[in-house]
C-alpha cells in the first residue's frame, strides 16, 4: 500500500466509533473496522461476546486474536463470528468498494459497516431477505448510531431479484458455506440484474482454484491466466488481480485445511 496505512482511506469517526481488525502483515489488504456489538438475546437468536486466543485465517494459517470476539448464535449454533477466517475472506473486497456499493447478506453487519466507512464508498445499498436479521441487527450492532448513516439503506428482498441502478461495485456473501455449486449461478442471477462494472462474491478464490484444477492445471501451476479464464466463463467482471500476489493468495485460500476442499453441490434456500 506504499506510504498509506492499513486505516487509510476510512472516515475518521467510523474509525474512532468501531473495534479493528488488522489484516496479517503479509496480507496486502487494509484493516476492517467493525461496529462495537451489544449483546442481545431473542427467540432464536443471541449476540454474544468472547475472547478467543487464536483461530485459522482465510488466506493464513491459525493465528492469535487480538481483538473481542463477536458471535452470532442461532438456535444453538454460531451462524458467524469476527474470527479470522470471516474477515480475511472479506478484506480483498472491502479494499475494492468504491461510489455506490451493493452488498448482499447482512450477516452481523461487517461488511456494511467496514464498506460504508470507505472514504471513497458514497452509497451503500444492502440486501438482506430474513427480517429477523435485519431486526436483530438493528439492536446488536446500535446501527441508528453509526456515524456513516446515512450513506446507507437496508433493503429486504432476495438478492437474486433485487435491481439497483448506478452501481460501481457488486459484493455478495449469501451463503452458509464455502465451495457450494450454486455460488456461481447465484451470482450470475444477482450481476445479471445489477450489472456491477466490477463485482465480487465470498470465497471466490476457492471457485477459481478448483474449477482450474478440475481442467487439469496443476495446483502450483494456478496463476493469473487462469483468474481470466474464470472471469470469462463465468461472465462475471470479478475483483482481484488489482493485487499482483492474488493467484498466490488464491491457491492459500484453497489449500487452507481449516476450510476443507469438499465441494457442496446443494443449492441455496
Amino acid at each position: 500500500m506504499g506510504g498509506e496505512t492499513a486505516v487509510d482511506g476510512f472516515e475518521p469517526e467510523a474509525l474512532a466509533a468501531a473495534g479493528l481488525v488488522m489484516a496479517p502483515g503479509d496480507l496486502p489488504y487494509p484493516a476492517m473496522p467493525t461496529p462495537a456489538y451489544h449483546p442481545v438475546v431473542a427467540a432464536n437468536w443471541r449476540l454474544d461476546r468472547a475472547f478467543i486466543v487464536a483461530a485459522p485465517g482465510y488466506f493464513t494459517g491459525p493465528r492469535p486474536l487480538d481483538w473481542m470476539n463477536a458471535l452470532l448464535v442461532r438456535d444453538g449454533r454460531t451462524w458467524m463470528s469476527l474470527v479470522p477466517g470471516e474477515m480475511e475472506s472479506q478484506m480483498p473486497h472491502l479494499a475494492a468498494a468504491r461510489g455506490t456499493v451493493v452488498v448482499c447478506g447482512l450477516g452481523m453487519g461487517v461488511m456494511a459497516y467496514a464498506v460504508s466507512a470507505r472514504t471513497a464508498v458514497e452509497r451503500l445499498v444492502v440486501v438482506e431477505k430474513d427480517p429477523e436479521v435485519v431486526a436483530m441487527f438493528h439492536e446488536f450492532a446500535g446501527f441508528e448510531a453509526w456515524p456513516q448513516r446515512a450513506k446507507i439503506e437496508i433493503v429486504e428482498a432476495d438478492a437474486r431479484e433485487v435491481r439497483v441502478d448506478g452501481v460501481d461495485f457488486l459484493y455478495a456473501d449469501i451463503w452458509p458455506c464455502y465451495r457450494m455449486d450454486c455460488m456461481v449461478p447465484d451470482m450470475q442471477a444477482i450481476q445479471g440484474n445489477i450489472k456491477a462494472p466490477r463485482c465480487g462474491y465470498w470465497g471466490q478464490e476457492l471457485d477459481m482454484v478448483d474449477r482450474a484444477r478440475a481442467k487439469g492445471v496443476a495446483f502450483e501451476d494456478f496463476g493469473a491466466a487462469h483468474v481470466c479464464d474464470f472471469i470469462a466463463e463465468t461472465g462475471l467482471p470479478l475483483i482481484g488481480l488489482e493485487e499482483p500476489r492474488y493467484p498466490e493468495l488464491c491457491r492459500r485460500a484453497a489449500a487452507n485445511p481449516a476450510i476443507g476442499a469438499k465441494r457442496r453441490p446443494v443449492a441455496r434456500d
